[in-house]
């Protein structure tokens, strides 16, 4: 008899690897919705001609990479996976009676900067696809007054392998004990001003991942390599004062060269005491392309920015980064 089945049975893990394409020895697991794993089998096409009014005559496979894609809303704990995959780097302290974790972007020639690789197990129900070598290529950060925060974060891979049970260490799932961050409880700062009257915004993280492929004798790519990071956004404001500084008089902030330092602070206010939170700087952000619009009731503003490299963000003189990630929550041990 036929059978479906259920979607609901879904479930995602990641296990940082210590040797690229090999699993590591344990496993995190972040809450998804809509997760995808896409074979990007590439096949070489066959037209040579053979004197009749056609063009293929054959197929044959070539390179592959696998992609992963996923949303998910941001858990104080299980964001931090993701940031540090994107960055690289992460410095655990002691904040009070939790840890605040540090995640810059990590800058070391020696190895390429590169951040960690994974191996990613995504069980649709039916089968499990797990993914070796993994390196993330994007991050969009989505925030608004009236929903949870989420990231829709995607991945690079080498071809999945499937089974319909998962592998070690993918055997013993664990879900988060913490509750999605509405993001209602934000602070946003620009410029060293506080401005309450943001109604939503994105974050863009990515890292221009690509599979390089080499004649080693397999379809698989020899690396998947993350390029160098770039930040970029867009905010939604509601027009609140005739002297609103992005678009009015000649200095607006989105019409001349102005880099202002943004922060964005999400706070838990579901964590013990509201003290988890997530939080990104920008120290040298450029806004632009700023718009008015009048398709509510009320004027708003819309407005893009581009963050620039810097060392503040960066950590030190001889690094630089256009963003740099704080979580704060009840994980002691750095990403």
């Amino acid at each position: 008899m036929a059978q479906a089945f259920l979607t609901a049975n879904s479930y995602l893990g990641l296990s940082k690897e210590a040797t690229r394409g090999t699993v590591g020895s344990t496993a995190v697991w972040i809450p998804v919705m809509t997760p995808q794993v896409t074979p990007k089998q590439k096949f070489l096409r066959d037209e040579a001609l053979r004197g009749s009014p056609v063009m293929v005559y054959d197929q044959v496979a070539a390179t592959r990479a696998d992609d992963v894609e996923f949303k998910s809303y941001v858990y104080a704990d299980s964001i931090g996976v993701l940031l540090q995959s994107l960055l690289g780097s992460d410095t655990s302290t002691t904040s009070g009676s939790n840890y605040s974790h540090a995640i810059k972007l990590l800058n070391a020639a020696s190895s390429g900067s590169q951040p960690a690789s994974y191996t990613l197990m995504d069980f649709d129900g039916a089968n499990s696809f797990t993914i070796n070598g993994a390196q993330a290529d994007s991050m969009t950060f989505s925030f608004g007054a009236e929903v949870a925060a989420e990231a829709t974060t995607k991945f690079i891979g080498n071809p999945y392998t499937s089974a319909t049970t998962p592998a070690t260490p993918f055997t013993s799932y664990s879900n988060t004990t913490l509750h999605p961050i509405p993001a209602w409880d934000t602070t946003v700062t620009i410029g060293g001003t506080a401005f309450t009257n943001v109604s939503s915004g994105e974050i863009k993280i990515e890292r221009k991942t690509q599979s390089i492929f080499t004649m080693n004798g397999t379809q698989a790519p020899y690396v998947n390599f993350a390029g160098p990071l770039e930040v970029s956004g867009k905010m939604t404001l509601v027009v609140a004062t005739t002297a609103d500084p992005f678009s009015t008089g000649s200095s607006g902030y989105g019409l001349t060269r102005d880099p202002l330092a943004t922060v964005i602070t999400l706070v838990d206010p579901n964590s013990p005491a509201g003290a988890y939170q997530v939080g990104f700087t920008m120290t040298q952000t450029q806004y632009q392309n700023v718009k008015r619009t009048r398709g509510k009731e009320y004027v708003e503003l819309e407005v893009e920015f581009t963050a620039n490299a810097n060392a503040t963000d960066g950590g030190s003189a001889s690094t630089y980064s256009p963003i740099a990630a704080t979580v704060v929550n009840g994980t002691s041990a750095a990403y």
